[in-house]
């Protein structure tokens, strides 16, 4: 019977034992499944998700017909996680890690010996990469190795399909932000952002399928369209570096302006720089010194002059006047001509043909400074032009008040005014289209992501002389072409060509020293002209006169008439006499 009672005892603290212990786990399972499960859950998730990046695109520039000057394009940045990086097995055999690194560094192009490195500096690091910015056809090899450890996200990178060529408009992307250009001024439109999205990945590290769920959506960047063509820019630039290389030239510019709209089609300054590997390109090849540098600009200003004159009713093509060797402007102080000392009889027609600095002055002095510096001002210059480019400099014009009795006359003749490239280009597409300056307009617009065109705001065009003064200023640009000495060099078969050259002396801190810039600026067909083409180069050393940017200017002029078809012209010119 005591036997028995001690054996009911010890049953009895079995069973007490055994309800405890099932009454710590029925809480335990209460206090995980009830009490913290939320919690618990919650840092299960945060332990299982990880979060990536959904990239979106940023927009293309493109150019006229569409062809990209800048674009996005898919790369992939290779990386591991050195724990977990060994040998594995595939189709039955062992691959080593000294193998596969191998392997991916045949495809790559990488060092193998780094890659080692890379994952076992730190053994215990979670994350490393191998190689960055893998291409799309590489990627596809590199997953054919079946490597289990190795990871490929998609990173975006920005390309340049036409590099240096467009360089100056397009400007480049940096690692964090716009640098320049195109790029930079309308990154509104272009800007993309990236989305995110969250998956579960298990022990291995794998991603666990069917868990992704995306957070925000990427929204993709705009196209930004110009009215370049990439053809022409192309080979306005080879011809550019070709001539400014043989004049020995710090550098040059050209542009092509379509007269009618003032589209340009070509704005190219040599030397360049390539935007996909920029960072030892010298700084000030970066810029667009079309728009950025301004010059005094020479004798080529002499053509809006004479027009400013007629539309003022101070003279017209067939004027006589007396062209002195020396014109006086104060005692002791005198104009003069580059070459010729003696007195001319010379209609107004032969002060622009001759170039004559005295010619010009004794027209200008028919003129009131004030209304002078209203019709520069009408001209565009002293302003930036309706491109307004990222950097683009506005010259200068003196107030009238600040004009003396010498810039009242040089500025006729290219001194004492400063312009752009651009600007220079615009007032002769003012000359090309009967004196309507139509503002240059170098976007088109912006092709937003969600597929509608947003066109550039573009200012009402102005009328800044007479068509009668346009078209009499164009008629003796042609006699430069047809009767001057350069008619070997600057006539083109079957067109008639209306042009204009100027050497200018480039200012120092000391006066005017011995470097200078030539140009030549003209336009075709001259009965109806079409298409404005600007040549010029700054400190060349193997020749300083204006007629060494003519075998470039003719080039580029006779390319453009070829490349867009313009028919020849059909009716005679009909030339202002020169001399009297």
């Amino acid at each position: 019977m005591a036997h028995q009672r001690i054996s009911s005892r010890r049953m009895g603290i079995a069973l007490l034992v055994v309800f405890l212990m099932a009454g710590l786990l029925v809480s335990r399972l209460v206090d995980v499944q009830v009490v913290r499960a939320a919690e618990l859950q919650e840092q299960s998730a945060e332990i299982r998700t990880t979060s990536e990046v959904i990239w979106a695109s940023r927009g293309s520039i493109v150019d006229s017909f569409g062809n990209d000057l800048a674009t996005d394009v898919d790369r992939y940045d290779v990386s591991a996680d050195p724990r977990k990086v060994g040998d594995f097995r595939r189709d039955g055999e062992t691959v080593t890690v000294m193998a596969a690194m191998a392997e991916i560094a045949l495809i790559t192009g990488a060092n193998a010996d780094e890659l080692l490195y890379a994952v076992n500096s730190d053994p215990e690091a979670h994350f490393t990469y191998l190689v960055k910015g893998v291409s799309p056809e590489d990627r596809q090899v590199l997953r054919e190795l079946r490597n289990p450890w190795l990871q490929m996200d998609l990173v975006r990178e920005r390309t340049y399909p036409f590099g240096p060529v467009t360089a100056n408009l397009t400007g480049m992307l940096g690692r964090d932000e716009p640098l320049a250009g195109v790029e930079r001024k309308y990154d509104p439109c272009l800007r993309a952002i990236n989305g995110t999205a969250t998956y579960q990945k298990g022990a291995d590290g794998i991603r666990l399928p069917g868990t992704t769920q995306l957070v925000e959506e990427p929204i993709h960047g705009g196209d930004v369209k110009l009215t370049i063509d990439s053809d022409l820019q192309w080979y306005v630039l080879q011809t550019l570096a070709e001539h400014g290389s043989r004049l020995g030239a710090q550098y040059g510019s050209a542009m092509v302006v379509r007269v009618d709209d003032g589209h340009v089609l070509a704005a190219a300054d040599w030397p360049t720089f390539d935007p996909n590997d920029f960072s030892e390109s010298p700084v000030e090849f970066m810029g667009a010194r079309s728009f950025s540098s301004p010059y005094e600009p020479g004798s080529i200003m002499k053509s809006v002059g004479i027009a400013m004159l007629i539309d003022g009713g101070y003279t017209y093509s067939e004027d006589k006047i007396v062209a002195p060797g020396f014109y006086e402007v104060y005692p002791g102080r005198f104009i003069k001509n580059f070459l010729v000392a003696d007195d001319r009889q010379l209609t107004t027609a032969g002060v622009l043909h001759t170039s004559s600095n005295t010619g010009i002055s004794v027209l200008a002095d028919r003129m009131p400074k004030a209304e002078a510096t209203n019709y520069l001002r009408e001209f565009g210059f002293g302003e930036v032009t309706g491109i307004d480019f990222l950097g683009e400099s506005s010259g200068q014009v003196l107030p009238v008040d600040q004009v003396d009795v010498v810039t009242r006359y040089n500025q006729f003749f290219g001194q004492g005014i400063s312009v752009t490239a651009a600007q220079m280009a615009s007032s002769y597409q003012t000359l090309a289209n009967d004196g309507v300056r139509v503002p240059l307009r170098l976007v088109d617009g912006c092709m937003t992501n969600e597929g509608e065109f947003v066109p550039e705001p573009v200012a009402e065009p102005v009328q800044v002389v007479s068509a009668s003064a346009a078209q009499q200023t164009v008629r003796m640009m042609e006699t430069i072409v047809s009767q001057g000495p350069l008619r070997n060099t600057l006539e083109i078969p079957g067109y008639r060509v209306a042009a204009k050259t100027g050497t200018a002396e480039i200012a120092t801190s000391s006066g005017y020293g011995d470097d200078r810039v030539i140009s030549l600026a003209g336009m075709a067909p001259a009965e109806d002209p079409e298409y404005v083409v600007l040549v010029s180069f700054y400190k060349p050393q193997t020749s300083r006169v204006s007629t060494a940017a003519a075998p470039a200017f003719h080039e580029i002029l006779s390319h453009v008439l070829k490349h867009y078809r313009v028919a020849p012209s059909s009716e005679p010119a009909i030339l202002p006499p020169l001399t009297w």
